[in-house]
């Protein structure tokens, strides 16, 4: 960044918000997180919170004497809201792996992964509208409109619902190759377009509105980048963005992902958009459910299952960026370093997806030349490289194929 001044980039996640400020050269300032109250979600004690986050980066910039820029969002991608005509909302937030829909995500599982890039699975959008049109068809009717959690924070900061393709693109509901929505994932939903919001591109603008800029105490008409889905962007703030190089999820969800110039449409990867002709594609190895514990046998089992499918389908791993709480499992790093022959980068201690929603806000508002620049801001804290002996005399246990 070149002109002093804030970004922010504000995660609307399924559970809780984070907000991530990044200052001059793109350098993180601080973050915040702040969860949800627990049990059923409603969609203004969501919003509440996501007020009360990024408030508080607000302060910090004042304490600071730092103007806020503008900001830009990151979607879960699995959560769901019904609006009403007004836009006011009708149902609480959907969000999570849900008992009712798993039989329905497994009787539709693969079948639109090459229409729409992903699995269906029981907490994804798609399953969810597909089940309320087999149990509760007067719901979907009386719904004017159906969108994520992030779409209706955004439509309290500009006055306007609107949903980015790469949120749609994660909840299953966009066609793989064009920014549009896919017409079987509509039909399986039982909802036409016009009952969805207007589709944008992640890095259209918009502007604050007055009552929400007095809130915040923010400048009226401050720029809001729309933004995109939590992954793609959380492989951009942990500073993946260079052919050759992974990222490794092994919290909630198992995933191994790179970013691409060319989506894929087969029956083991995922491809969600993220923004500028990029795609993340991957292997989900636990298809949006909560994975089981993983022994660390079964990790390098897996981590090569997932390294030879990514390479099949024309990716080269020379490297793979992993969040710091691989650091809390002991010899998991030098696992995954093992399993896929390639160093292990740490990233830093930062919220991923709100790092990677700041560089998307600071490459729109023109304070970085592109996303791939932005991203080599984020520098490891740590690598572990591959240990020969470890390959050697352990891999065929790690893997699994002795006992």
């Amino acid at each position: 960044m070149t002109a002093a001044g804030a970004v922010f980039g504000v995660e609307v996640g399924a559970d809780s918000v984070r907000v991530a400020v990044l200052g001059d050269h793109l350098a993180v300032l601080d973050h915040v997180q702040l969860r949800y109250p627990r049990g059923t979600l409603d969609p203004y004690a969501a919003l509440d919170v996501v007020f009360a986050a990024i408030d508080r980066c607000v302060q910090l910039c004042a304490t600071r004497q730092l103007p806020v820029r503008g900001m830009a969002l990151a979607g879960s991608g699995d959560t769901l809201v019904g609006l009403d005509e007004l836009d006011r909302p009708m149902t609480p937030v959907f969000t999570g792996p849900d008992p009712q829909t798993r039989a329905l995500a497994r009787r539709i599982g693969s079948t639109l992964r090459r229409a729409t890039g992903v699995a269906a699975h029981c907490g994804s959008p798609l399953v969810r509208l597909a089940w309320f049109a087999e149990h509760g068809p007067d719901l979907l009717t009386r719904v004017a409109r159906w969108c994520e959690l992030k779409d209706f924070v955004l439509s309290r900061l500009t006055a306007r619902v609107l949903a980015d393709t790469s949120c749609a693109s994660a909840g299953g509901l966009l066609a793989v190759a064009e920014p549009e929505w896919s017409p079987k994932a509509l039909e399986l939903a039982g909802i036409g377009t016009a009952q969805l919001p207007p589709l944008v591109d992640p890095t259209d603008q918009v502007p604050l509105v007055t009552e929400a800029a007095q809130l915040l105490a923010l400048p009226a008409l401050l720029p809001l980048v729309v933004g995109a889905a939590g992954l793609p962007l959380a492989a951009l703030g942990m500073g993946v963005t260079e052919p050759g190089t992974a990222a490794l999820w092994l919290g909630s969800r198992l995933v191994l992902a790179v970013l691409s110039r060319e989506p894929v449409a087969d029956d083991v990867l995922f491809t969600q958009r993220l923004a500028d002709g990029v795609w993340a594609v991957g292997v989900d190895l636990t298809d949006g459910q909560t994975p089981p514990a993983v022994r660390i046998d079964g990790l390098g089992r897996l981590l090569v299952a997932a390294g030879e499918a990514l390479t099949a389908a024309g990716a080269r791993i020379d490297r793979v960026r992993v969040d710091p709480a691989v650091l809390k499992v002991p010899m998991a790093a030098e696992v995954v370093a093992a399993a896929l022959g390639v160093p292990v980068e740490i990233a830093p201690d930062e919220p991923p997806a709100a790092v990677g929603a700041a560089l998307l806000a600071a490459r729109t508002l023109g304070l970085a030349p592109g996303i791939e620049e932005a991203a080599r801001t984020r520098l490891a804290v740590r690598t572990v490289a591959p240990d020969p002996q470890l390959s050697a005399a352990d891999m065929e246990r790690l893997s699994g194929t002795s006992r």
